[in-house]
């Protein structure tokens, strides 16, 4: 525990703990975003140009980011 938060009433503790857990969540809400629009945005297979190795290997990629993003 900091200065800040030994002096503080518990009240005022409670407050910065509710604040910390917010920005916390909207943290991981925008990196959830972020791996989710890597995922989709990835290019879907042999029909958009790839070869069937660079297929599978996109595909493997796609799952990474998505377990990344649900925390499979």
């Amino acid at each position: 525990m900091n200065d800040v938060t030994a002096a503080a009433s518990p009240l005022t503790q409670r407050e910065i703990l509710v604040h910390a857990l917010y920005e916390a969540s909207g943290l991981e809400h925008n990196l959830m975003c972020t791996y989710l629009y890597a995922a989709f945005s990835l290019k879907d297979g042999e029909g958009d140009g790839l070869s069937a190795k660079e297929a599978s290997a996109v595909r493997s990629w796609r799952q990474v980011l998505l377990a990344v993003a649900t925390r499979r």
